[in-house]
């Protein structure tokens, strides 16, 4: 048994039950899609330093970095057998896992009981393990990342900022802080360029576009296609009940892709850590790029578009007697997907919409996927080459299991992908058609070669993909 990709799936079980309703709640806090990047993050690099202290690095690729995570990882004189190794990623991950998820300590402490079983068990590695884990835990604990001032947060009302979703009064905002929290391996990345301008030819197709495709289902002149209605929910995770947020979604489909390219044990221990580290950085550098850019969402954005008339900053002079086009004040968006909860429905996200956090974690791991395999292969690394890594993927929204919140079970989609470059494409202009996000918080380009040759650091997919290779080329603490 994998004992990496069984831990990344414990991992994962641990993520989709703190966002399931269940009895007891977990009291640590790692909710959300920027405390649950934190969480597999640090889970995946305890599992990478643990693997790799007793195994060592042969088992990686020649022209793959070989680096621990940990500035001073434990010592270790054993051997390096199946058994030591999988004792130690299992004191590794149920310590970080126990200890940030404190609720689910029965189910993991089984999970320790379940892999011993099968793959051997030795107490000297088992604590390795666990200093691996201290060790982690002890730097993380004052990264700030769980006392963010959220709370205290008030909008501009200013046009083209961020507001509460309308459709959902008394919204509050998710990760007003959670950009200063410390990074977990890059350190030098940049604000990203401003998002087109309002006004400019740019935006107002990207305006036109949402108010089209990303229309909720009642309103009329709605143009979303069957597809593109399936790849508004097929990317969604968005802390949904049963399912959890976007880093469960994108381990998921790692754990199918290199089971696809026939990796080994060392190898899905290495591009854990990395792409897991490097999800980490994403949740703070977006946040970060979000809060500093307090871009408003499309059902702000769409209802207000006439500055001149609609909006809580329109005075006495400004007033006029006539709402002019594309400004359609009663618009509403599909929403993100309400996955499994009766009589719910489809809300905006409640954090600025520039850049999209989809859109960066996915462009992360994705492009990790690209840089391992190029180094695996000996190929020479184009980063404007669309590569040639298929996989197909059945996503938790729609298994044929999940349901809408009127009690429909959706149908069960199996989408195959050509690269993990169109990937992560449709990934970053998936919430177009939920009708939460604009196409250029996502990517300015238009099509998969586009999106790779652009190099204006406009979107999620360029602060991805940046953050994937630092990450990839000095994996270590900072």
């Amino acid at each position: 048994m994998d004992v990496i990709l069984f831990w990344s799936a414990v991992s994962n079980e641990c993520n989709r039950l703190d966002h399931t309703d269940a009895t007891p709640p977990n009291p640590a806090f790692n909710r959300g899609p920027t405390n649950s990047s934190r969480a597999t993050a640090m889970s995946h690099i305890a599992m990478h330093d643990a693997y790799f202290r007793i195994k060592g690095f042969g088992g990686l690729p020649a022209g793959t970095p070989k680096t621990f995570y940990l500035a001073a990882p434990p010592a270790w004189g054993g051997g390096n057998t199946d058994a030591e190794a999988a004792s130690a990623v299992c004191g590794a991950a149920a310590t970080v896992l126990s200890t940030l998820y404190p609720a689910y300590r029965p189910m993991i402490q089984a999970k320790v009981a379940e892999l011993a079983a099968s793959n051997g068990s030795n107490a000297a590695a088992y604590q390795v393990g666990e200093a691996v884990a201290y060790a982690l835990l002890a730097l993380r604990s004052g990264d700030q990342a769980g006392n963010i001032p959220d709370a205290g947060h008030i909008s501009s009302p200013a046009p083209y900022h961020h507001r509460p979703d309308p459709a959902s009064p008394g919204q509050g905002y998710l990760g007003v802080g959670y950009g200063g929290t410390a990074p977990f391996v890059a350190t030098g990345v940049a604000p990203l360029a401003p998002f087109p301008a309002p006004g400019t030819a740019t935006y107002t197709e990207n305006l036109n576009e949402v108010i089209s495709k990303g229309k909720a289902p009642q309103l009329n002149g709605v143009t979303r296609t069957p597809d593109e209605t399936v790849i508004g929910l097929y990317w969604g995770y968005d802390g949904a009940q049963k399912l959890g947020t976007p880093p469960r979604l994108y381990n998921q489909i790692l754990a199918k892709i290199l089971a696809a390219l026939g990796y080994s044990e060392a190898e899905n221990a290495r591009i854990f850590g990395l792409a897991n580290a490097a999800m980490g950085d994403c949740g703070i550098y977006a946040w970060r790029d979000k809060y500093l850019y307090d871009l408003w969402r499309p059902v702000v954005g769409v209802r207000e578009a006439d500055v001149n008339s609609v909006g809580p900053s329109i005075t006495d002079a400004q007033a006029d007697t006539k709402i002019n086009g594309p400004c359609d004040p009663f618009w509403l968006p599909l929403g993100r997907p309400a996955t499994n909860k009766l009589g719910e429905f489809s809300r905006t996200p409640d954090f600025p919409a520039y850049p999209s956090g989809h859109a960066t974690f996915g462009a992360a791991v994705f492009e990790t996927v690209r840089l391992f395999q190029s180094e695996k292969t000996g190929a020479a690394y184009d980063a404007t080459a669309i590569d040639t890594i298929a996989f197909s993927f059945v996503s938790d929204e729609l298994d044929g299991k999940a349901i809408d919140p009127d009690g429909t079970v959706r149908p069960r989609v199996n989408r195959k992908y050509a690269s993990v470059a169109a990937a992560m494409y449709e990934n970053s202009i998936s919430r177009i058609f939920l009708g939460v996000h604009w196409r250029f918080d996502g990517t300015s380009g238009k099509t998969v070669k586009k999106m790779l040759e652009a190099n204006d650091r406009i979107g999620g997919v360029p602060l991805g993909r940046e953050i994937a290779t630092e990450v990839f080329g000095g994996f270590h603490q900072p």
